[in-house]
């Protein structure tokens, strides 16, 4: 709206310019004239505007030097004729240089914006990196007292019920000790769900070998838990990667087998690791029934917050998640990192 208005001002101030009283046209310097409405012009920053401007006041020029001369008295070497094509080049002269600081200050902006908007994703990957190696931290402390404290407790119980079963007296032993048998059943099922947990939340495998061999464990644990039939398929040279790297696709596997479960209502499941000198690309595919990506509804407050996950997981490593699936077709979640980055200290894990 602003722009329209300037821009209104700016033709009206050069219409009249061109109707103003002939005599009075003549005696004034037409380059200092035309400067007022080419840099009111500017301030619009539109280019096209300024040379279409800048071209009508040229032309507005000649004209009212052609109804102002005589008839037949036309000379190329006319002091004011000469004055007017000087006029017309300072025009020129003055619409060239806006043109170039519109031009540069178009281009700074764009610059800005884009460093800006740069930034604000750093910003994001950076956030989102901080988060993830938080939730792992606190995964390996809520593993460790799992282990420390439970899971000892639990053993030493079950070596106290053992003596305990031991010492019974033989005429007392038929009833006590189905319920003693009944309790270490229990203990060691409880022992069992809480190793289960463990793993979950931080698989031993993924610190000691690395991401393939991590893969290979799930994929077991995940088929005889789900029966849904899973397998790894490995390309290329396989090596060690950054531990946060590394956490993160396992992550992103284990999301995608979870969607696998709760939507897919697939009998299969393949996750292939693809390894190159300057790149790793880890796929997830299923024979479920697949989806349209496009039509997946926003996350609410208790679904939908996977796919969500695993891109945030993905930018927070410099990764590209794409989401390739359609009904009755199954899906492909691929996650690619290029230049990703090596474990420096895999050597001395």
């Amino acid at each position: 709206m602003k722009r329209t208005a300037l821009l209104t001002v700016v033709i009206a101030i050069a219409l009249g310019l061109v109707a103003a009283d002939f005599a009075t046209w003549i005696q004034l310097d037409g380059a200092v004239i035309y400067s007022l409405p080419l840099v009111l012009v500017g301030a619009l920053r539109s280019r096209a505007a300024l040379w279409i401007l800048a071209g009508s006041l040229i032309a507005a020029t000649f004209l009212v030097y052609a109804l102002q001369i005589p008839a037949g008295s036309f000379a190329l070497n006319e002091t004011f004729f000469v004055n007017r094509v000087l006029d017309a080049l300072s025009l020129l002269l003055v619409a060239g240089v806006l043109h170039l600081w519109m031009r540069s200050t178009t281009t700074r902006e764009a610059q800005s914006r884009l460093i800006e908007e740069q930034n604000e994703k750093l910003h994001a990957a950076r956030a989102t990196r901080r988060m993830v190696e938080v939730q792992e931290a606190e995964r390996r402390a809520i593993s460790s007292r799992l282990h420390d404290l439970v899971g000892q407790k639990l053993t030493a119980l079950s070596i106290n019920l053992n003596i305990a079963r031991s010492h019974l007296p033989p005429d007392r032993t038929a009833d006590v000790r189905v319920r003693l048998d009944d309790s270490l059943k229990m203990i060691e099922e409880t022992t069992e769900s809480i190793r289960d947990v463990m793993a979950e939340l931080r698989p031993p495998v993924l610190d000691d070998f690395g991401l393939a061999p991590a893969l290979r464990w799930y994929a077991d644990e995940f088929t005889q838990r789900t029966g849904v039939d899973t397998s790894v398929v490995e390309e290329g040279q396989a090596r060690r990667l950054a531990p946060a790297t590394e956490h993160s696709l396992f992550r992103m596997a284990q999301n995608a087998l979870a969607n696998v479960v709760k939507h897919a209502r697939a009998d299969k499941a393949v996750m292939t690791l693809r390894t190159t000198p300057d790149s790793i690309c880890l796929t997830v595919a299923d024979n479920g029934d697949g989806f349209v990506p496009a039509a997946v509804p926003a996350p609410t407050q208790d679904r939908g917050w996977g796919l969500m996950i695993m891109r945030e997981r993905a930018a927070a490593i410099g990764a590209r998640l794409n989401i390739d699936s359609a009904p009755g077709h199954g899906t492909r979640v691929v996650v690619t990192l290029n230049e990703y980055p090596d474990d420096q200290s895999s050597s001395g894990r």
